[in-house]
């Protein structure tokens, strides 16, 4: 018997392959000091992000984001927290759960929310245009 595992997030998450997130991280292993980097982001939510990264990122460190939202043609700031960071199945690389702790500008956590809507609401949502794409639509 196959149990469905239960969603533990508060808040939607959109798939976002195209999206991108620069970042200055503050890290244990960084001596204290800003790594730069690029990060393609996996989804987004409200609450939080995940990330691809080439590095493994401690748990607790702390990362200046950007976060370029596609669509819309914003960027927004916040600053996030590292929750978990595993090795990818097969791959060289990791992926990273960052939860949102501190928005510089208060609209920013409202416009990754409307953005999130607004995407899965008018079906650009990249998981449900991959699966249109391939023909699963049931209606």
């Amino acid at each position: 018997m196959v149990t469905a595992r239960k969603e533990k997030r508060k808040a939607l998450r959109l798939n976002t392959p195209d999206s991108v997130a620069n970042c200055r991280l503050l890290s244990v292993e960084s001596g204290g000091k800003f790594q730069f980097t690029v990060w393609p982001v996996k989804n987004i939510s409200a609450d939080g992000v995940a990330i691809v990264s080439e590095d493994k990122i401690s748990a607790g460190a702390l990362a200046f984001l950007n976060i370029d939202l596609d669509v819309i043609m914003k960027t927004v700031g916040v600053i996030a927290k590292v929750v978990w960071c595993k090795k990818r199945r097969n791959e060289e690389r990791y992926e990273a759960g960052l939860n949102f702790s501190w928005w510089p500008k208060s609209g920013d956590k409202n416009l990754i929310s409307d953005y999130i809507s607004n995407r899965r609401e008018y079906g650009t949502d990249d998981r449900k245009k991959s699966e249109l794409d391939e023909g699963n639509d049931s209606t």
